[in-house]
């Protein structure tokens, strides 16, 4: 499997996974999807105020050549603009790695009680996607009150 396809899964799992406050303590997932959704915010400026930063810093506005200008501090301004690119795409993969993550013993036994709750056939060897896609139908069909024994 591939970068991309892991990632498109990882998107997947992250915009389906539920932000139900009786999941916080139990999962890691609500708060790693919110830090991810304000890093695609914020991070953006922060690299347009990188460039030109380096811009400035190299006399850009001050009738310098641009191309002068950036090269002269070109290998920082890279390494920081690759660094704050990169960063949700760690998220992305963070998140693929969960989704494909089988289920400890009691995420077991609550992915089967939901699964009979919903009269649903429980997957063989369950993973956290097939555990958020019966949450995420726990939560349409029975309301979050069945979270609660989690």
């Amino acid at each position: 499997m591939n970068i991309v396809s892991k990632i498109k899964i990882g998107i997947q799992y992250m915009n389906d996974w539920p932000l139900e406050p009786l999941l916080n303590p139990v999962f890691p997932e609500c708060r790693v999807k919110k830090a991810v959704i304000a890093g695609r915010k914020i991070l953006p400026p922060f690299i347009v105020f990188i460039l030109f930063w380096a811009v400035y810093q190299g006399g850009g506005f001050k009738g310098i050549p641009l191309l002068f200008a950036i090269s002269s501090n070109f290998p920082v301004t890279l390494v920081c603009v690759i660094f704050l690119m990169l960063m949700p795409l760690q998220g992305y993969l963070w998140f693929y790695k969960r989704a494909v993550t089988k289920l400890n013993d009691r995420q077991k036994d609550f992915y089967l009680l939901v699964c009979t709750k919903l009269e649903k056939q429980p997957v063989l060897n369950p993973t956290m996607m097939d555990l958020e896609k019966a949450i995420n139908a726990c939560i349409k069909t029975l309301g979050v009150d069945l979270l609660k024994k989690l």
